[in-house]
């Protein structure tokens, strides 16, 4: 994360010395909602409250230190990754403004700023996603073993469950989405399922919550990852010839929307059983 840091400041000044950055660059292209970059911020919204759950980096590398540690290493994870992203992001706005017909972000941006810095950002990439590699990696393993039991805890296991869901990552890149968004967006999509029981059960301290409740928004959140996969990949077309990120929003509404619906009725039928079940005693 430190390279990553170093080479993106790095990008940033050489973007600012050049004279490629300036006001009218960030307001080269005019605002309108129905763009994919509007689509994909308002995506984000709905998504922040639960992405953050099962993101492994935050949680499972978290709970080493104490919780106050741990509080404090997220808030000031909040303010560093922010400003990361929107230093990022603003690359790809100049990219964006200074780009000819056809022409690719990386080239864009390797004609402003010359070959060595790009050289250096893509290794920079390269370093920060090996480190989620490994995070995602090492929590497929405490899934399968630690927390699901379906085999003995091991090092021999371990490091198989880490080939097999390498492998399966792997077939997902010959099946027509060569995307690298797209693994995000439908590990955002599925972690939907979270975001009720954030809602309801952890900020609102509900106990009546029924398991039926809990397996039909996993299963409406893994439904929607699903569906947005195969429309992303031009498997599908049943949302319609609309922009992948305006049905990303689609879909993530529905899946947030109905799963709170779950949870809501729920609560409601275990309220009422139990109300029966005591008048009946």
């Amino acid at each position: 994360m430190l390279i990553f840091m170093l080479v993106l400041t790095l990008l940033i000044a050489l973007a600012f010395g050049g004279g490629h950055f300036s006001f009218d660059t960030l307001l080269f292209k005019p605002f309108d909602i129905s763009q994919p970059g509007p689509m994909l911020m308002l995506v984000a919204f709905l998504q922040i409250w639960s992405y953050p759950m099962h993101d492994p980096v935050m949680m499972d590398r978290g709970f080493l230190s104490d919780r106050e540690t741990t509080r404090r290493s997220f808030l000031h994870a909040a303010w560093i990754s922010a400003l990361c992203i929107t230093l990022f992001g603003s690359l790809g706005v100049i990219a964006g403004a200074n780009a000819e017909a056809g022409e690719a972000m990386n080239a864009v941006l390797t004609r402003l700023l010359g070959d060595l810095p790009m050289l250096l950002f893509n290794a920079a990439l390269v370093i920060s996603a090996m480190s989620t590699l490994d995070s995602t990696l090492s929590s497929s393993s405490k899934l399968v073993a630690s927390d699901m039991g379906v085999i003995d805890a091991s090092l021999r296991n371990g490091r198989l469950t880490m080939a097999l869901f390498m492998l399966a990552g792997l077939a997902l890149v010959f099946v027509g989405n060569k995307d690298l968004f797209s693994a995000v967006a439908v590990s955002g999509t599925a972690s939907l399922y979270l975001a009720p029981v954030i809602f309801f059960s952890l900020w609102g301290r509900r106990t009546e919550i029924p398991v039926w409740s809990y397996l039909a928004s996993l299963l409406l959140a893994i439904s929607g990852a699903a569906l947005y996969f195969t429309e992303s990949a031009g498997h599908t077309q049943w949302l319609g010839d609309i922009h992948k990120y305006t049905k990303l929003l689609y879909i993530s509404i529905t899946v947030m929307g109905v799963g709170c619906l779950f949870f809501w009725v729920g609560e409601k039928a275990s309220g009422r059983n139990a109300e029966t079940a005591t008048s009946t005693a």
